[in-house]
């Protein structure tokens, strides 16, 4: 299942650059689609029965708009883009995601995934800087307004020998605004992406302290 979902992104990927570069010519490089592939850091901090592994693969895709001058090579750009964050636990689990205080809960077996899933419908804003026709470096910002928050469990919690699935469509107190600064560092159309949340990811006091700092490879066309 994570080698087809890979695969399929990877293809998602290869296309939206084919098409993105073909929309770019025909507007004149005004219009832009990008996508990044990236990995989350909590550096929030520690939180009761809250830990992430060392991976925690995430996904955006956005297409922006480009303010372009004729006497300049830089420019600004505005955008509406989609993020989805995975937090991955370990040896944890979000038992109680309704109360006034979320709550996780340790696993006391064997499990096989564990995981909250979060997802943004962003406002990214950038400045571009171009530098030998080749490099860029966009310095910007993205507003991200909470789309939906999930959780899902496949492990043992009660017995060993039997296997619980846990999924919660919705979880409560997720903030409903997330603010991030962003950097791009790009060659051609690949460029190294970086994004720091500024707050926490749930409401202050009512959950774990998660500030992802997001770091990944994307691809757009110049």
């Amino acid at each position: 299942m994570k080698k087809t979902s890979l695969l399929l992104i990877l293809l998602f990927l290869l296309t939206s650059l084919s098409y993105a570069q073909t929309l770019s010519e025909r507007t004149d490089n005004k219009v832009i689609i990008g996508a990044d592939l990236f990995t989350d850091v909590n550096t929030g901090a520690d939180y009761e029965n809250f830990n992430l592994r060392a991976i925690n693969q995430g996904v955006s895709v956005y297409t922006m708009f480009n303010f372009k001058t004729e006497n300049s090579p830089h420019f600004a750009s505005i955008g509406i883009g989609y993020t989805g964050h995975n937090f991955y636990l370990k040896d944890a689990y979000l038992s109680r995601p309704y109360y006034d205080v979320t709550v996780f809960s340790d696993v006391p077996y064997d499990y096989k995934k564990s995981k909250v899933n979060v997802n943004y419908i962003d406002i990214p804003i950038e400045v571009n800087f171009k530098i030998k026709n080749q490099f860029k470096v966009s310095a910007g910002f993205k507003f991200g307004i909470l789309a939906t928050g999930k959780s899902k469990f496949v492990g043992s919690l009660y017995n060993q020998d039997e296997e619980y699935r846990i999924k919660y469509l919705k979880i409560d107190n997720l903030e409903k605004y997330v603010y991030s600064v962003t950097l791009r560092v790009a060659y051609k159309s690949v460029h190294i992406f970086g994004a720091y949340q500024f707050n926490d990811t749930f409401k202050n006091g009512y959950g774990p302290e998660i500030k992802p700092l997001s770091i990944g490879i994307g691809v757009r066309p110049f």
